[in-house]
Order: structure tokens, then sequence, then C-alpha cells
């Protein structure tokens, strides 16, 4: 079921729009809801003089629009063009307010390189997963002059998106790319893990011996994988099927759909 929100600002009759993703808001507590969730898409295109316009326009408040329209002709930033327009709503708290701000804030004193990052990083947090690849993808067209372990958490972090999509060849090449720019360890090890995640032992091989790593070494990283296959969660879930009745195909045929409109969800962009 989606979320309600209830409006304390009047609907606009005609909407504003917002490109990026492709969305209609109808009041500012709307456009807050979407400043709030979305933070770490926005961008200094947000600071639109239609924006303006539409504030004044449409929801009635032109004090809010000029103060909005000083804040862009004053070279003003982010954080505080949307310090204003939350603090005419009154959607977000206090609190939330401030960590917004903080992000904005945040992003204001890094490269383009590094915001793109944070964006991608944030899909992934929030299991958008083919919107986080589609993210590091783009950065890492732009990644000549970027610092080699800058490039390599791009990769690593991509191949972590592939692999909560259960896409583990494609997560080794990503984790094997962010070794090979980073030498972290780290990277090793979860390429070789997608590898026999994907029951592919010639791989986890082949990988092994390209990137000299001794048997022991991955052995033991294979010892890893295997523990992990029966952690506490994991036993609760296979009891779990154990107990349901091979006969009632209701309860299976609920719980895979269940199963289906998560991995859906998680594949939505």
């Amino acid at each position: 079921m989606g979320e309600l929100i209830l409006c304390s600002q009047q609907l606009a009759a005609m909407p504003y729009y917002i490109e990026n993703v492709s969305l209609n808001v109808y009041s500012l507590d709307e456009l807050c809801y979407y400043i709030k969730n979305n933070t770490c898409l926005l961008d200094a295109d947000f600071m639109d003089d239609e924006l303006c316009d539409w504030v004044e326009n449409e929801q009635h408040l032109p004090d809010i629009a000029q103060n909005l329209r000083n804040i862009k002709a004053g070279g003003g930033v982010l954080s505080e063009f949307t310090g204003c327009l939350m603090s005419a709503c009154g959607y977000c708290t206090k609190e939330e307010q401030k960590q917004i701000r903080n992000t904005l804030q945040e992003m204001e004193h890094k490269s383009a390189f590094e915001c793109g990052k944070i964006k991608a990083d944030r899909f992934l947090e929030n299991r958008k997963y083919i919107s986080s690849i589609a993210e590091y993808r783009k950065l890492l067209q732009s990644c000549e002059t970027e610092m080699p372990q800058m490039v390599g958490a791009v990769w690593h972090n991509l191949g972590t998106a592939y692999a909560r999509l259960f896409l583990f060849e494609q997560a080794a090449d990503c984790y094997a790319r962010a070794y090979e720019k980073s030498s972290d360890k780290e990277s090793l090890k979860e390429c070789l893990m997608a590898c026999r995640c994907n029951h592919d032992e010639r791989a986890f091989e082949r990988r092994r011996e390209y990137f000299k790593i001794a048997s022991e070494e991955a052995k033991k990283i294979a010892d890893e994988l295997s523990s992990c296959s029966r952690s506490d969660a994991i036993c609760q879930f296979e009891t779990m099927l154990d107990e349901w009745d091979p006969g009632d195909e209701n309860v299976w045929e609920t719980q895979l759909e269940e199963w289906k409109k998560q991995y859906r969800k998680d594949c939505m962009v």
C-alpha cells in the first residue's frame, strides 16, 4: 500500500514538473516530500526560475518565491534554496531539515564525480539496484582523471549491485576490476565469493590463479562463504521450508509471488 500524504498547502491547478524523474507535484508538501526522499538527486538545476514562478502563481506565495529568486540571483547554494522551501511548508521536521541541509552542504564541497558516487551509493542503499548500476556505469565513462582508489570503490559497489540481483558473473567481473584499480583485498574476496555463488568452480580457480592467490587463502575464502550459508537466518529459513506441507500449493504459490514481487521491486528504476 502506498503512503498517504496529508497536504497542508493548497493544491495547484497546474503541477510543477520535475523533469529528471518525470514527476508532477501539486503542492509544496509534495515538493518537500520529494526533496526529503531524493536529496542526493538534487543539483543546481533544481534552482529553477519555473519553480519560483510556480511557487508564486500556483501556490500563491509571492514572498517565498521572491526569496527563492534572491537566493538564486545572489549566487546562493542549493542547501539554502531548499531550506527556504522547507521552512515555508512545515512538512519536514526541524531535524529532517537539518539532515537534508547537511547532506547538501556535504555535496557542495565535493567534485562532480564524488557527488555522482554519493547519488549512486544512495540508490544502492535504498535497494534501487538498476538505478545504481546506471549511475555507476555513467561514472565509469568519465573516470580517467580520478584516483584509482575512488574508481576501484565504484567498481566494487557496482559489483555489489549486480550481486544483489543474483547476477554473480557480472558481479565477479566488477569486483576483479575493482581489485585491479585499488588492490583492496575485500574486492578480491568478493570476486571469488561471487564465483562460488554462481557455482562456477572453473571461474573460481581461474581467478585464483590469475591473481596469484595461495590455495590456503582461497580455501579460507571458500570456507567463509560456506559459513555464511549456515547463518542463523538461513537455517531458520530452511526450517520454515521443511515445515511447510509439500502438498499445500497455496502456501508455495503465495511465497513465490512474494519473492517475485520483491525481486521486481529491486529491479525497478
